[in-house]
């Protein structure tokens, strides 16, 4: 029997799960609150209190780190990697998640917790189906800025394991499917998925906004405010902390969670009704710009996430994209599983662990990383 624990970082809480062969024995989602987080503003600074909160757990539930046979991870902001699978959790990694992210996302903080967990021991450490893979269509990169180059980012875990779960209740390959798929959490993020790949994306900062995040912002605007944010004296640091975790949902209406913004809704908040319902309507937009990619042959939408428990936001969705392709709604996510079998795997000798080997652009040595006088973590 193997024993398996997937620590999975999000925006407001971390989960954890703990699995003996593919079977969860254990999960917990430990939540943290807007005005913890508001004493936590950079990424780096959550790290003590989550680890924390993961070591309780594991107290609560008589679970030593070293029984583990493995600790497998939701990735960090990394820079893109080749193909999927198990990645080494190796100092080049570390070094980079901590001094050199590619942007500013509580899931850094996954694999930097497990490695805490397991120190002074021989216990293996994989991050496991990275954001960051890179299998898009050339086209899907070029933008207007010949400097700038959009590389994939997806909430791959979640979104995979949903398209493997919709082609198995209709006797199915997921390899088979065009999916078009929606990851509705604290970062919004949508997949075209192309026979098993992901050909072209909608990430969390150029597509809807979300309950921390701002989306796509015209040019036009977003030029000024960047002028005027620095001009008043603010850093680049603390735009991308504005950006990627205090805008969106929660800048307009105090909170994060959907739930109470429901609640403001049936109470008569007219505002809270038009911000969640301009949430939905940049979902279904951009599930619109996606469809085009493969000339309108989507078998299936799919919308997953925590936030496709709200029958308000996947009604409101379903009645603008349902003429593109039918719309099943997976809630929640399957993260976690998706995680430990994955790790079951490279136990079992099936899949082999990738070595990390990718510097962070203009880095080649692990001290340049180090020293990093911009550090964004």
């Amino acid at each position: 029997m193997k024993k398996i624990l997937a620590i999975n970082c999000g925006s407001t809480s971390t989960k954890v799960a703990y699995f003996e062969d593919d079977k969860m024995v254990s999960k917990v989602s430990l939540n943290i609150t807007a005005e913890e987080l508001k004493k936590m503003p950079k990424v780096l600074d959550q790290l003590e209190y989550r680890t924390n909160q993961v070591k309780q757990f594991l107290e609560e539930n008589k679970l030593n780190p070293a029984e583990f046979d493995i600790i497998v991870t939701r990735a960090g902001t990394l820079p893109h990697v080749p193909v999927a699978g198990a990645y080494e959790v190796n100092e080049l990694m570390i070094a980079t998640l901590i001094y050199a992210p590619e942007a500013q996302h509580a899931c850094t903080l996954s694999c930097l917790i497990a490695k805490r967990l397991v120190e002074g021991l021989d216990i293996p450490v994989i991050v496991y189906d990275p954001e960051c893979v890179d299998s898009a269509d050339e086209i899907a990169k070029i933008t207007g800025i010949p400097e700038i180059t959009n590389m994939p980012l997806v909430h791959l875990l979640n979104t995979k394991a949903a398209g493997i779960e919709y082609a198995k209740s209709v006797g199915k390959d997921y390899k088979d499917l065009n999916l078009i798929i929606a990851h509705l959490g604290g970062g919004i993020t949508l997949g075209f998925h192309d026979h098993g790949r992901v050909a072209d994306w909608v990430y969390d900062d150029e597509g809807p906004m979300s309950p921390q995040r701002a989306g796509a912002i015209p040019t036009r605007y977003m030029a000024n405010f960047c002028y005027d944010w620095f001009k008043n004296g603010k850093t680049l640091k603390e735009l991308r902390m504005y950006l990627c975790g205090q805008s969106g949902m929660v800048a307009y209406l105090g909170t994060q969670d959907v739930r109470e913004v429901e609640k403001m809704i049936d109470e008569g908040d007219k505002k809270a009704e038009l911000i969640l319902k301009a949430m939905a309507y940049g979902v279904a937009k951009s599930i619109g710009q996606l469809a085009v990619i493969r000339n309108g042959k989507v078998d299936q939408i799919i919308i997953t996430g925590g936030i496709a428990y709200s029958e308000r936001i996947t009604n409101w969705i379903k009645e603008k994209v349902s003429f593109i392709a039918p719309v099943t709604i997976i809630p929640g996510e399957k993260e976690m599983e998706a995680l430990a079998w994955g790790a079951l795997r490279v136990l079992n000798k099936e899949e082999e662990v990738h070595s990390y080997n990718v510097f962070p652009k203009g880095y080649k040595s692990i001290e340049e990383i180090i020293n990093n006088p911009n550090c964004l973590a």
